[in-house]
């Protein structure tokens, strides 16, 4: 019992995966101890350098803390304050379904009911502020079955306006997510809705890591969690960063700024850079580019001789 209190008093998140959170309080005046001459700083300036800022909620799991939580995460965890004694596994499930909200996802009967609040998403981003809130505020919609071992949830990847809603596209952003538990392992798995032959992508999560089964007396639910930027990391990088690429690569959207979202006309501005051995490295890229880099070769075989 000493060690799951030990546990629950643990941090949150743990060690950052992806870079330390970056502050979004207002700035304040910052001041430096001198015994020398402490009546160079204003008395106001230094009744405000004394008093500890409270720390601005975090914008996303991964920076959530003991003290502090994202506003969608209490927002459905809210309404799930009364079910504590769900199992382990169905609150990771949720933590999950947070995650696909952050990365441009959400469950599609509340897509159905919330789309006309919805703003857009560009197909270079996945994170909107705004809509991963509204969305918070419904509950997560999905199955459970097999005995409660299981949970299924269809999704739809959330676009700007640009995009038409053929029925061929509508069916290219949507997937399904399956969590099954097996021991204390929850095997995740994300594919795309039949009849695409598209892959779908996997990976196995240890329970007990990320949701601890003893919940702390007179404590949020949220302490029970911890690890979540070490969550947030394996769930953005091997499930829903790579479908969400997958649905746009096929509707041949440009996921990024990049090289390949460049206007054509840069590209011959671009190579002209490049001799020829330079251009044969990029030609081996991807198909697109060895098509740029072969018309730039041509190009160049036409000035030559002429």
């Amino acid at each position: 019992m000493s060690e799951a209190k030990s546990e629950i008093g643990g941090d949150l998140a743990g060690p950052s995966t992806s870079g330390e959170q970056r502050q979004q309080s207002e700035p304040q005046v910052v001041t430096t101890k001198d015994t020398k001459a402490p009546d160079q700083v204003p008395k106001k300036q230094r009744l405000i350098s004394e008093k500890s800022s409270p720390e601005p909620n975090p914008l996303i799991l991964e920076h959530a803390n003991l003290e502090s939580v994202p506003q969608h995460m209490e927002k459905l965890l809210k309404q799930y304050q009364e079910n504590r004694k769900m199992p382990a596994a169905e609150w990771l499930n949720l933590l999950i379904y947070l995650l696909a909200l952050e990365c441009g996802f959400v469950e599609e009967e509340t897509y159905a009911q919330k789309r006309h609040l919805i703003e857009p998403v560009p197909s270079f981003s996945s994170f909107h502020a705004l809509n991963v809130r509204l969305l918070s505020e419904q509950p997560a919609n999905y199955v459970v079955c097999f005995n409660d071992t299981a949970y299924s949830m269809r999704l739809r990847t959330l676009l700007d306006h640009h995009a038409p809603e053929e029925a061929s596209v509508v069916s290219a952003l949507q997937s399904r997510l399956m969590a099954i538990t097996l021991g204390d392992q929850l095997m995740v798995t994300l594919s795309p809705a039949p009849p695409s032959k598209q892959p779908g992508y996997s990976i196995s999560l240890p329970i007990g890591r990320y949701v601890l089964n003893v919940q702390a007396k007179n404590k949020p639910i949220y302490h029970r969690f911890r690890k979540l930027d070490e969550l947030s990391f394996q769930l953005k990088q091997h499930l829903f960063q790579p479908m969400r690429s997958q649905q746009l690569m096929q509707m041949e959207q440009k996921l990024q700024p990049s090289l390949l979202g460049l206007p054509y006309e840069l590209y011959d501005e671009i190579f002209r850079y490049l001799n020829k051995s330079q251009l044969s490295v990029v030609a081996k890229v991807n198909r697109q580019l060895q098509l740029y880099t072969k018309e730039t070769e041509r190009k160049r075989q036409l000035g030559s001789r002429s």
